[in-house]
């Protein structure tokens, strides 16, 4: 007759197994955990340093200019409608992805309130020179100044 799954974790179960831990070994297991987790959010953030550095890039081969790769998506991040500030924190997402060397928003007037989201970052962050915009019922590419003005 088979052994059913108690009887099995009581035959694996031996004197030395059952050691009762005492205070002492449960904090000196806490503060090795801490300091554990202290260096990997270390090496982590040194990691995320140098790869926000030097963001991969690609050429555009009508203008051959060069861009990231990655853009900031806005679907449901930058849907925060008129809550002033859920806005303001937007704003410093787009601040961050400015200052990471992200030049690309993407966004869609089926993101909800995403766009006018994102022109109130644009416009309390001066609209970042670096800006690269282009509408998709508009093949134009725009520049800053002509992105400023469909913002603004």
């Amino acid at each position: 007759m088979p052994l059913t799954k108690q009887e099995i974790a009581v035959q694996n179960v031996s004197p030395e197994s059952t050691k009762q831990f005492t205070r002492r070994d449960v904090l000196s297991f806490a503060a090795s955990m801490a300091a554990g987790g202290a260096i990997a959010s270390t090496l982590a953030s040194r990691a995320t340093a140098q790869v926000v550095s030097a963001p991969l890039l690609r050429t555009i081969p009508r203008t051959n200019e060069s861009m990231p790769v990655i853009g900031l998506g806005s679907w449901i991040t930058f849907n925060v409608g008129n809550d002033s500030r859920a806005r303001d924190q937007c704003t410093e997402v787009v601040r961050t992805f400015f200052d990471a060397g992200g030049r690309m928003i993407d966004s869609s007037p089926m993101y909800g309130s995403s766009q006018p989201v994102i022109g109130h970052a644009l416009k309390k962050l001066q609209f970042p020179k670096s800006l690269f915009s282009s509408a998709v019922d508009d093949p134009t590419l725009l520049s800053a100044p002509q992105a400023r003005s469909k913002c603004a």
